[in-house]
């Protein structure tokens, strides 16, 4: 199985798509494993030309286990950067969902030479933004973890229902919660994790002086971190565009994910390496005002090359 020692961690990642498609890494959010991305978003990433890595961060799937260790967001963002070193990767498109997303944004503040693009997928420059005074999200985050397989199930389901998953389907849902539960289970890594996130310090001060192209993503209702939270990164990275998304909450719903690739392609189009990159065919790049009973709020562009403002 495909491993990278980082130094400072071991990481399990997959590489799939065309050997000359443009490096695409996928990053997971708070306690998730690779396997969580979903196939079809994944196909329709490679429908594009993109060549996919996934990873599974520390503390999480088959990447190593930090017992007794603390860290921070920025561990983990160095953790990528020495996975990409191992496999002498100059620099990638990134796609960071959540949690994801500000290792994302931490990546591109230490190490913006390896950051070709970013798209951040309800995400926050700051863990200000996480809804903790939900009652059902503070006691999703400080739930005590299970101890056994059914345990764990349950608690998986109750956590997709609150991340508002659309036309919840609990036999699907529980199905893939036991795929998760049977390839790794470390609550302890979960709480790790969560450490990490809620100690990361506000990055709105350092996001100025990035100058990747940006896309920002996020839905207006999602209950877990405040759509307002994407607004706040996109309006202190100056290279951003920012998509706001009704009756969407904490999940990449399939009526959405084409046109989520449209904006993930297009962003990375956008980038100064990327000029000969063409996205895959099909309709047209720029994103839809409205998609599948779910129409974007706000469809907003700050600066750029092309112009827009």
């Amino acid at each position: 199985m495909p491993y990278a020692d980082t130094g400072s961690a071991r990481l399990y990642y997959e590489l799939t798509g065309p050997n000359q498609g443009e490096p695409l890494l996928l990053i997971h959010g708070l306690g998730e494993q690779l396997i969580g991305w979903y196939p079809g978003f994944c196909q329709a990433l490679l429908e594009q030309g993109f060549r996919l890595i996934l990873i599974d961060n520390r503390d999480t799937g088959l990447s190593s286990k930090h017992p007794g260790v603390e860290y921070t967001l920025v561990d983990m963002a160095n953790d990528i950067a020495g996975l990409l070193d191992v496999l002498k990767i100059q620099s990638v498109h990134v796609v960071g969902q959540s949690m994801g997303g500000m290792i994302g944004q931490i990546l591109a503040i230490t190490h913006p030479k390896l950051v070709q693009s970013l798209c951040l997928i309800y995400s926050a420059p700051d863990p200000a933004y996480l809804l903790e005074d939900d009652e059902e999200v503070r006691a999703l985050l400080d739930q005590e973890p299970a101890h056994d397989r059914e345990s764990a199930i349950r608690q998986w389901i109750s956590s997709e229902q609150i991340s508002g998953l659309e036309g919840f389907e609990e036999d699907w849902i529980e199905e893939f919660a036991a795929a998760i539960y049977d390839r790794s289970y470390c609550p302890d890594g979960f709480e790790r994790q969560a450490r990490a996130l809620r100690s990361c310090p506000d990055l709105s001060l350092q996001l100025p002086h990035l100058r990747m192209p940006t896309a920002v993503i996020h839905g207006r209702d999602d209950r877990l971190i405040s759509f307002r939270g994407g607004i706040a990164s996109a309006v202190a990275i100056p290279n951003s565009e920012l998509h706001i998304y009704a009756e969407m909450g904490h999940q990449i719903i399939p009526e959405l994910w084409e046109d989520f690739v449209r904006v993930i392609g297009r962003n990375a189009r956008r980038a100064p390496l990327s000029s000969d990159f063409q996205p895959g065919s099909g309709p047209s790049d720029e994103p839809n005002a409205q998609a599948a009973g779910t129409p974007a709020e706000s469809t907003i562009r700050r600066g750029g090359s092309d112009g827009h403002r």
